[in-house]
């Protein structure tokens, strides 16, 4: 067939030309398959998927970029400049405004200094909250009981090691004293 037969038929250069790049591009996207039942299905081809998942990651670095361009330095402003006093009940404002690095280190020295039992723990944080006594503000607390972790933990690692010691050292004796006995017997058999 020739040019002029297929305009004959009615069907034109650029038709023909659009539907041959139309079957070769659905040639490269698709795959056909046909099941038990001689059902023909068509799914995305492995160049497809291929392509998807370029341009997916294309995006998303793209969208990574402009978040730590715009999103990430911004973020950082609202929070530095947030007021973070505290409000009644009704969310009126009470107190001195506060940033957040001022509400941060006075969080911190209201939770160090708050009173707790022996266990570090506040009477609100406390189980047993009837027999909770106080044992002094937490920074105390936690450190002792630190020090006390700490130097368990030390002579425990020293008993172990003169007890390794000294069992080597009875073994020896041990071995020594035996050695010695066996020396100084004399087995004699008379007739």
């Amino acid at each position: 067939m020739d040019i002029k037969t297929l305009e004959a038929l009615g069907v034109s250069a650029t038709d023909l030309s659009e539907r041959i790049v139309e079957q070769a591009v659905h040639a490269l996207l698709y795959s056909t398959s046909y099941g038990e039942d001689d059902e023909e299905s068509t799914q995305a081809s492995r160049f497809k998927q291929q392509i998807e998942k370029r341009v997916k990651d294309a995006v998303d670095q793209k969208i990574d970029a402009m978040f730590a361009e715009h999103v990430l330095p911004r973020v950082g402003e609202i929070i530095e400049s947030a007021d973070m006093r505290k409000t009644s009940h009704y969310g009126e404002p009470k107190g001195e405004p506060m940033t957040f690095k001022e509400y941060i280190a006075s969080r911190a020295e209201v939770y160090m200094s708050e009173k707790v039992d022996y266990d570090g723990q506040s009477k609100d944080e406390s189980k047993d909250s009837y027999n909770w006594r106080e044992s002094g503000p937490r920074l105390t607390v936690l450190m002792k009981l630190y020090i006390k972790d700490t130097l368990e933990k030390s002579a425990k690692s020293a008993i172990s090691d003169v007890n390794k010691v000294i069992a080597k050292n009875i073994e020896q004796a041990a071995k020594d004293a035996i050695t010695s006995c066996a020396a100084s017997l004399k087995v004699a058999a008379t007739l």
